[in-house]
C-alpha cells in the first residue's frame, strides 16, 4: 500500500486541528452537562459529535500517510 505524502507542515497543522476539535467537543460535552434545557442540550451533543467525526477523520488522514497516531484520552 502506497502512503500519500504529507509534509512536516501539513503534519502538523492536522495535528494541531485534531487539538482543536477535541476541544471543542470537550467543551460542548461540559456545556451540555451544565444544561437543563433539551433543545440545547441536543445541539451541543450534535456539536460534539461533529467534532469527534472530525477528529477521527483527520486521524484516518494521518493514518493514511504512515503516520503513527498517540493514543489520547
Amino acid at each position: 500500500m502506497q502512503h500519500m505524502r504529507m509534509t512536516e507542515k501539513e503534519k502538523l497543522y492536522v495535528q494541531d486541528q485534531i487539538k482543536a476539535e477535541q476541544l471543542c467537543a470537550k467543551k460542548a460535552q461540559l456545556y451540555q452537562d451544565q444544561t437543563h434545557d433539551p433543545s440545547i442540550q441536543g445541539l451541543l451533543r450534535q456539536c460534539a459529535d461533529k467534532s469527534q467525526r472530525h477528529v477521527n477523520s483527520l486521524q484516518t488522514l494521518l493514518r493514511e500517510a504512515g503516520i503513527s497516531i498517540p493514543m489520547t484520552h
